[in-house]
């Protein structure tokens, strides 16, 4: 249980935690125990660490964005890389 605490305080945002009505918290509550449960379970499939060692949960929170959700995740990159080749398309046209 420490651990857990440990964890969403440091890497899911728990410092930085700012809700002020009771569905914001449960909202975040709810998030950032998914978040944990999630990169928990992609723990459980890395190789294992010597004993005492934390898990790299920044490692493990990038391994589950790109597995669970790598359509997603290409998608937004087209369309980002989409606005800025129409942005510099309307920087290199001539002016009128």
């Amino acid at each position: 249980m420490e651990g857990f605490f440990k964890t969403i305080k440091g890497r899911f945002g728990l410092e930085r935690f700012a809700q002020h009505s009771k569905t914001g918290v449960m909202r975040w509550w709810c998030l950032s125990g998914l978040a944990y449960l999630l990169c928990h379970l992609a723990d459980q499939d890395v190789p294992p660490r010597p004993p005492g060692t934390w898990p790299d949960w920044g490692a493990l929170a990038r391994t589950v964005r790109f597995s669970f959700i790598p359509e997603v995740r290409r998608r937004a990159l087209q369309l980002e890389l989409a606005e800025l080749d129409a942005f510099q398309d309307a920087l290199s046209a001539p002016a009128p």
